[in-house]
C-alpha cells in the first residue's frame, strides 16, 4: 500500500513539474498609441492588443501628478470589452513583430517635440521593449520602419 501511495505522489509531482503548463510562452501583448506631455486630464489615447482582441484605455487613471513618467503609461488600465472585430482585424498585424524590432535599442527612433509622442510597449516571449518617439530614424532597418509606420497608421485608423 505504501508503494501505491509513493507512486501516486511521484506521478503527481512529475505532472506538476511538466513543461506543459497552461502558460502560453508565445503570448504577445502590445500597448500602443499617442501620449501627450504638456496637458491636463486624459493625456493619452492608448490601445492594448493581444491575441484575443484590441482594447481602448479606460480613461480612469489620469491622476499622474506633475511629472509624468513612462511607467505611468505602462500602467494604464484598459476596458474589459474589446473593440469590434473589424478593428481587431486591422490591428492584429502588429502581433507579427520583426526580430529586428525586438533586438533593437532606442537608436531607431528619435524625440523631436516633447508635447506629443507615439508610444509602443511590446511584451513578447519574455522580451520587454518600450519606445516613445516622434519620428523613426532614417538609419533604421526597413522592417523596423515599416513596423512603426504601420503602428502609426493603425493608431490613426483606430482613432477615427
Amino acid at each position: 500500500m505504501k508503494k501505491i501511495g509513493i507512486l501516486t505522489m511521484l506521478a503527481i509531482f512529475i505532472l506538476n513539474c511538466s513543461s506543459d503548463n497552461n502558460q502560453d510562452t508565445k503570448s504577445v501583448e502590445i500597448i500602443f498609441g499617442e501620449i501627450y506631455g504638456l496637458c491636463a486630464g486624459d493625456c493619452r489615447q492608448l490601445y492594448l492588443l493581444t491575441e484575443q482582441g484590441v482594447y481602448t484605455d479606460s480613461n480612469k487613471d489620469t491622476e499622474f501628478g506633475d511629472l509624468i513618467e513612462i511607467s505611468d503609461w505602462e500602467n494604464t488600465t484598459f476596458e474589459n470589452q474589446p473593440l469590434s472585430i473589424e478593428k481587431f482585424d486591422l490591428a492584429k498585424q502588429l502581433l507579427q513583430i520583426p526580430n529586428s524590432v525586438l533586438q533593437s535599442n532606442d537608436e531607431i527612433t528619435k524625440q523631436v517635440i516633447a508635447d506629443f509622442d507615439y508610444f509602443i510597449q511590446i511584451k513578447s516571449n519574455g522580451i520587454f521593449k518600450t519606445f516613445v518617439f516622434d519620428e523613426i530614424k532614417q538609419t533604421a532597418n526597413f522592417d523596423v520602419k515599416q513596423y512603426f509606420e504601420n503602428m502609426i497608421d493603425i493608431n490613426n485608423q483606430l482613432g477615427d
